[in-house]
């Protein structure tokens, strides 16, 4: 399920899936679904499989520890996101469900 409730249908599930953030190595399984502008979203249940994490939203890092090494992850810096509303957030969604 998505943040509107909805759920997305998967055209394909990929099992021992490599990904590389720095030193970093994730073994995952991924499911194939149409997102534009993302490559890859990494979600609850892998924040979950971190255990305790630090995460600063203003400078864009995650900190976590992984078999006893200490693994930070950090955005690219840029153009910053926008803040939305509630109101303009809902706009949006209802936006997104009339294409």
């Amino acid at each position: 399920m998505v943040v509107n409730r909805e759920t997305i249908n998967f055209s394909r599930k990929f099992h021992n899936i490599k990904l590389t953030m720095g030193d970093y190595v994730l073994n995952t399984t991924t499911l194939s679904i149409t997102m534009g502008g993302v490559d890859v979203v990494l979600g609850v249940q892998w924040l979950q499989s971190l255990g305790m994490i630090a995460f600063n939203f203003q400078e864009l890092f995650l900190i976590f520890f992984q078999v006893g090494k200490k693994i930070e992850l950090r955005g690219i810096a840029g153009i910053p996101g926008k803040i939305i509303i509630s109101n303009g957030m809902t706009k949006l969604l209802k936006k997104d469900n009339e294409v």
